[in-house]
C-alpha cells in the first residue's frame, strides 16, 4: 500500500476524538438526546453527494462501506464477510452475513449493486467507478446471488478494497434518498423539510449502536439567536461562540477544533473571460489567502502534505474586467468566501458580481457555462494523496482525469503530477470550530472533519463514596 494511505490514517487516528475512556474514568453512559444547530440547511443525505463536512457527517453516521480503512493502515471489512476473492480482473465479494438494513430486514447483493450503480450519475462519486471495467456503458458489477456480488476490475493488482472503502461509495439500500433513506449506519434520519435534520439510533448497526438516543440539527438560526440558546441550554453547541457577549459561559463549555479538513478550491470557466492564461494568472494573483483566514480558512497552496501546488500561469490582473461568480445560496461559508474575493478585486479594479442560487440553479449555471468563477468543497474520500487529488479533479469538473487516477490511487508520483496540473486556485482548508457542552464525551471532529456522532455519550457522573 502507498505510504501516503498508511500515513494519512494514522494521522487520523491522532486527530480524532477516542470514545474511549481514560484510565480510572466511568464508562460511556447509554441514552440521552444530543441537540445541536445545522450550520447550514440540511438538503441531501446521499453520501454520493456530499460536499461539505457537515453533509459527511450525517452520511457518515446513515451508511456503511463494504470496506473501512482503519487507522493503522489496513482494510477491514464492514458489510463484507471478509477480504476480496480475486481471479485475475474478476473480483467476489461476499456479504456479511445478519447485516441488517434499517427496515430491520438482511442486506442482499441487489442492494449493494444497485447502490453502487446509482454513484454513476453523481459527478462527486462517479470518477472513482473508474477502477471498474465498464458494460454497455454502465460499471461490470452484477449480483452472483443473494449475498455475492462480482466486479470486474479495470485492471489486474487494483485494490479493489480499498476503492470501496471510499466514503461516496457507502451503501445505500433504499428509501427516499434526498429525505429518509434506508442504510446500515449506526442511526436512521430523516430530514424535515425545514434544513434540519433527526437521527435516531439504530441498534441493529453492524458495528455497534452509538451510545446515544437521538441527535438533533435544528435548522440554522442567526448568530446571536443560535448562542443564546445554547447559554439557555436549548442547544447543546454553538458554531458561533462560547457565550453571547465573549464572557465566562454560565455551564462548562469545551471546544471541539478540526485540524485537518476540506480543501477549498477556486475554480476558474476556462471557456469565458478567463480562457486566456494571463487573464486567469492576474485574477489568481490578485487574491491574497491571508485575508480569507477571518472568513474561516486556513490559508494553504497546496491540496495537503506532500503534494505541489497546482501550476498557475502568471499574468496581470485584467482592469476594467467583469466577472461572475456563482455560490450556493444555503451555504453561509461559501457566500463568505465569495464576499471576501470581490473586495480583493475590487481593489484591483475587477468587478465581481458574486450571484447567489440555489442547488439546482447553480447546478444548471454550471453545466451551461454561464459563469466564471465558482466555489469547490474537496471531501476527501480515503486517506491518502491519490484519493484527495482525485477527489478535487472531480470538484472542479475534471471528471475524465479523476476516472483514470481512480486506477492509480496509491501511486505517489501520479497524485503529485495530477496535483500540479489541477487548473485550480488552492485558497486553503475550511476551519471547523464547535462549542459544545463539556459533559459530552467522545464527542469531536476526526480527521476528515466529520463529527464523531456514534462515539458521543454524556458523562456519568461518579455516585457517592458509601460510608
Amino acid at each position: 500500500m502507498d505510504r501516503s494511505l498508511i500515513g494519512a490514517a494514522l494521522a487520523i487516528l491522532a486527530l480524532a476524538v477516542s470514545a474511549a475512556p481514560a484510565r480510572g474514568a466511568l464508562g460511556p453512559k447509554h441514552g440521552g438526546a444530543i441537540t445541536l444547530p445545522a450550520p447550514e440547511p440540511a438538503t441531501t443525505l446521499d453520501p454520493a453527494r456530499a460536499e461539505t463536512a457537515f453533509e459527511a457527517t450525517l452520511t457518515e453516521a446513515l451508511f456503511d462501506r463494504l470496506y473501512e480503512v482503519r487507522e493503522d493502515g489496513t482494510v477491514e471489512a464492514v458489510l463484507a464477510a471478509g477480504p476480496p476473492e480475486i481471479e485475475e480482473d474478476v473480483a467476489r465479494i461476499r456479504l456479511r452475513p445478519g447485516a441488517l438494513h434499517h427496515g430491520t430486514r438482511p442486506i442482499r447483493a441487489r442492494h449493494v449493486v444497485r447502490s453502487l450503480q446509482r454513484t454513476s450519475s453523481a459527478p462527486l462519486a462517479s470518477w472513482l467507478l473508474g477502477a471498474f471495467a465498464t458494460e454497455n456503458g454502465r460499471p461490470a458489477i452484477r449480483e452472483v446471488d443473494e449475498e455475492t456480488v462480482e466486479i470486474r476490475l479495470a485492471r489486474r493488482g487494483l485494490r479493489v478494497d480499498i476503492v470501496l472503502a471510499a466514503t461516496p461509495l457507502a451503501i445505500v439500500v433504499g428509501g427516499n434518498v434526498r429525505g429518509r433513506p434506508l442504510g446500515t449506519g449506526a442511526f436512521r434520519g430523516r430530514l424535515d423539510g425545514r434544513g434540519g435534520v433527526e437521527l435516531r439510533i439504530f441498534r441493529s448497526a453492524p458495528d455497534r449502536p452509538p451510545w446515544v438516543n437521538r441527535v438533533r440539527f435544528t435548522p440554522p438560526r442567526p448568530r446571536e439567536e443560535e448562542v443564546r440558546a445554547f447559554e439557555l441550554g436549548r442547544l447543546d453547541g454553538s458554531w458561533w461562540s462560547r457565550s453571547l457577549y465573549g464572557g465566562q459561559p454560565v455551564r462548562p463549555v469545551e471546544t471541539a477544533t478540526a485540524t485537518a479538513a476540506s480543501p477549498v478550491l477556486l475554480v476558474p470557466n476556462r471557456a469565458r473571460a478567463l480562457r486566456d492564461d494571463d487573464a486567469w494568472g492576474g485574477v489568481a494573483s490578485a487574491i491574497d489567502r491571508a485575508r480569507l483566514e477571518r472568513v474561516g480558512l486556513v490559508a494553504r497552496r497546496s491540496l495537503g502534505a506532500g503534494l505541489p501546488a497546482p501550476r498557475l500561469p502568471r499574468g496581470r490582473a485584467p482592469r476594467g474586467a467583469r466577472l461572475r461568480m456563482i455560490v450556493r445560496d444555503d451555504r453561509p461559508f461559501e457566500r463568505r468566501v465569495g464576499e471576501a474575493l470581490a473586495g480583493m478585486l475590487d481593489e484591483r479594479g475587477i468587478a465581481l458580481q458574486v450571484d447567489r442560487l440555489s442547488p439546482d440553479r447553480l447546478d444548471a449555471t454550471v453545466a451551461r457555462g454561464d459563469w466564471d468563477l465558482r466555489i469547490a468543497l474537496v471531501r476527501p474520500p480515503l486517506p491518502g494523496r491519490g484519493p484527495l487529488v482525485g477527489a478535487a479533479l472531480a470538484a472542479a469538473g475534471q471528471t475524465d482525469r479523476a476516472r483514470r487516477l481512480a486506477t492509480q490511487l496509491g501511486d505517489a508520483e501520479v497524485a503529485a503530477e495530477a496535483a500540479r496540473q489541477l487548473d485550480v486556485l488552492v485558497l486553503g482548508q475550511e476551519r471547523l470550530l464547535l462549542h459544545h457542552r463539556a459533559d459530552l464525551r467522545g464527542f469531536g471532529f476526526d480527521g476528515m472533519g466529520r463529527l464523531t456522532l456514534a462515539d458521543a455519550s454524556f458523562a456519568r457522573s461518579r455516585p457517592e463514596a458509601t460510608r
